[in-house]
């Protein structure tokens, strides 16, 4: 039997108890035997691969989880009667949702084999924690890019901080190498290319009294011991480095202030910046997320991956570098999850 947080069971309770799906715990999905959360209950705190004597049992669910996602499946191990077979449910709610099982021709109505909750659809749906990333073009193997490549092997790739503060090098084949934990303290991260002028490219986070912070690149896609840059970058609305923007041979950074203009800091290649410059004077807060993600097309022009904002999820758009600093987009857009930030 599939263990459980406890199971309630049905007929008259004491006066002082709770009824209906207010016996659910906190925390919990539970499942009932009747309609409306009525009848006999069982309560479980981590997804389910299989259900044990209540299999094929449930008519209702309570998700109380506060996780938004949830799939249910009709087989055990997550699985559908056949594969790709209109038979499983997977829903968007708030974390706290009553779901009734009983309808016409429903397939999960008293055929519930197993469940699975999570943060992000993906996950829900069987998927990794981190947002899969591969490369839209197939390239064979290429120079160390000076920029967006963190492991030299030429392949453009990214880092992704999930909602739980967890960081995770994609190196661009789909894979994911996770970097740590505790990233959420951060207010601000950015790619930097290579800011100490060892090699590697680094990463740059500040924290959240306003501090700058340079993480060393390894060379492998994850960093070294960090070092303090400089105090009062909180008066910036957001961070992003997308290269040698002044063609003087070093990476800069761009910031946004809170009125939607956006500034260059030009780097000097050996851990500073040099004097600011305005580069655009308003309408840049229409932009959340802007990546510098280095030159994806091999074009000898850096590209960049702007995405706007979503309640449960948002778009991610690629745009290639064209002659005269210009972009255009390329293909179609991908989603992000929610609580992801691509970076």
């Amino acid at each position: 039997m599939a263990s459980a947080v406890g199971v309630v069971a049905g007929g008259t309770a004491p006066a002082h108890a709770v009824s209906g799906w207010d016996r659910c715990p906190r925390g919990s999905v539970c499942l009932f035997d009747g309609d409306g959360g009525t009848g006999s209950m069982i309560a479980y705190s981590s997804p389910q691969a299989g259900l044990g004597s209540w299999d094929n049992r449930a008519n209702s669910v309570y998700n109380r989880t506060g996780q938004h996602f949830m799939c249910m499946y009709p087989q055990a191990q997550y699985k559908t009667t056949v594969p790709n077979a209109d038979d499983s449910i997977c829903y968007l709610g708030s974390g706290n949702d009553q779901v009734e099982l009983k309808g016409d021709g429903e397939p999960l109505w008293n055929g519930l084999s197993s469940i699975r909750w999570a943060h992000t659809w993906r996950q829900a749906a069987g998927g990794p924690e981190y947002r899969s990333w591969a490369t839209p073009l197939v390239l064979p193997p290429g120079p160390a890019q000076p920029f967006a490549d963190l492991n030299g092997d030429g392949t453009p790739d990214q880092l992704n901080r999930t909602w739980n503060g967890h960081l995770w090098f994609l190196k661009g084949d789909g894979s994911g190498v996770y970097v740590g934990s505790g990233w959420n303290q951060m207010t601000a991260l950015t790619r930097h290319g290579d800011f100490s002028g060892d090699g590697h490219e680094d990463l740059l986070a500040r924290d959240g009294s306003g501090k700058l912070w340079i993480y060393p690149g390894n060379g492998k896609g994850w960093f070294g011991a960090r070092k303090l840059i400089g105090t009062g970058w909180n008066q910036m609305t957001a961070l992003q480095a997308a290269g040698d923007m002044n063609s003087d041979g070093h990476d800069d950074l761009l910031a946004r202030d809170s009125t939607g203009r956006l500034w260059i800091y030009p780097g000097d290649g050996h851990g500073r910046y040099g004097t600011r410059k305005l580069i655009g004077a308003g309408g840049w807060s229409m932009f959340p997320t802007v990546l510098g993600i280095g030159d994806v097309d091999r074009d000898g022009r850096p590209d960049l991956q702007a995405a706007g904002d979503g309640d449960y999820y948002t778009e991610a758009r690629l745009y290639y570098g064209t002659p005269g600093g210009s972009i255009a987009q390329y293909g179609d857009n991908s989603p992000v999850d929610l609580g992801d930030r691509l970076l």
